[in-house]
């Protein structure tokens, strides 16, 4: 049996959702308007981008695929009414995202493993801000200690990247 080459796997794909979409509303089964469509190809678009990052190995890939296919489905779940997020939660989810993103761009290709200094970063920052939003930690406590110590985290990540330039190639992987 034949196989499509992974890059040609996400038209037919596409043509399938798309198509089953159009027959959904036709048969009356769901009712799309038009805030939703955009959603729906931002997430379709990053869902094949993530998983072709993932079988190709390709941390960009990995990382922006599933930055955008969380945020276009959350804003696709909010078009259909089906979730409300405060700002402070989707400021505090997207500093997860992007750290979840780096982790997973780093398992993917484990001799990035640079990737994990900022990826602790945003984990960190993210949780402290949701931490605030869910009343575990007050906010004037938190927001100092953000602002002091973000520095610190660009001065890690770029002793990392200095360490991992000058460690031998062979050493990296």
């Amino acid at each position: 049996m034949r196989t499509l080459p992974v890059r040609h796997f996400w038209f037919p794909v596409f043509l399938i959702l798309v198509g089953a979409g159009m027959l959904l509303q036709r048969l009356h089964v769901i009712s799309v308007g038009w805030p939703a469509v955009p959603f729906m190809f931002v997430t379709a678009w990053a869902g094949v981008k993530l998983y072709n990052g993932i079988v190709m190995k390709s941390r960009g890939g990995v990382f922006w695929g599933l930055f955008w296919f969380v945020v276009g489905g959350a804003c696709l779940l909010r078009t259909f009414g089906l979730v409300w997020l405060e700002p402070g939660v989707v400021v505090s989810g997207l500093f997860l995202l992007a750290g979840a993103g780096l982790v997973l761009a780093f398992l993917v290709s484990p001799r990035d493993w640079y990737l994990l200094v900022p990826a602790a970063c945003f984990l960190i920052v993210g949780g402290a801000i949701l931490s605030t939003e869910l009343g575990i930690w007050a906010t004037w406590e938190v927001a100092p200690l953000v602002n002091r110590w973000w520095p610190a985290g660009l001065v890690l990540f770029g002793a990392a990247l200095l360490l991992n330039s000058l460690l031998p190639p062979r050493s990296r992987e």
